[in-house]
């Protein structure tokens, strides 16, 4: 794991990304931005709704070889442009929140911190994840996920940095 709290496990995550951090910002707080670029890259993903408040709800739908998964963020705290947070979780497709779809005993919600730091026209975005009031069980399985964590944001922040070099473009 990258870092150990007396809070249990933390995964941490930098990215740097070619665009200013409203831009990257708000990759996060529109819909049809969500909808490039959000979700694991070797699933066909869809923004289902979102309300961008503190308590407000990201609902998505991910397909892959004929199943479909949904998920969901419960938003807590905004700060435009510099800090978004949010517990994440597999959901149904009533954004409720369910146990993941899968063999191994993940914790149901996992909390992010994501900040956004500026600098010559780039952005730095750093994401911190842990359990919420995960078992023992649950947070051993968050840590020996790590590196599969670490390889699933790659390529939803590889998607991300698309969708920002599209934006540019523009």
């Amino acid at each position: 794991m990258d870092n150990q709290t007396n809070n249990g496990p933390v995964l941490t995550i930098v990215r740097e990304f070619d665009a200013p951090k409203k831009d990257v910002f708000n990759a996060f707080a529109e819909i049809e931005a969500l909808n490039e670029w959000w979700g694991p890259a070797e699933t066909e993903n869809s923004a289902i709704s979102l309300d961008f408040r503190p308590g407000g709800v990201f609902h998505f739908k991910m397909e892959s070889g004929g199943k479909v998964n949904y998920g969901r963020f419960l938003f807590s705290k905004i700060k435009p442009y510099d800090l978004l947070e949010f517990t994440n979780a597999f959901a149904d497709e009533n954004a409720n929140t369910i146990r993941a779809p899968f063999d191994i005993q993940l914790p149901v919600e996992i909390f992010y911190s994501f900040a956004f730091a500026e600098s010559g026209g780039k952005t730095t975005l750093t994401m911190t994840g842990k359990p919420v009031n995960g078992t023992t069980e649950e947070e051993d399985t968050f840590v020996a996920i790590n590196e599969s964590m670490h390889q699933g944001f790659g390529g939803t922040f590889d998607q991300l940095e698309q969708y920002l070099t599209k934006l540019k473009a523009k």
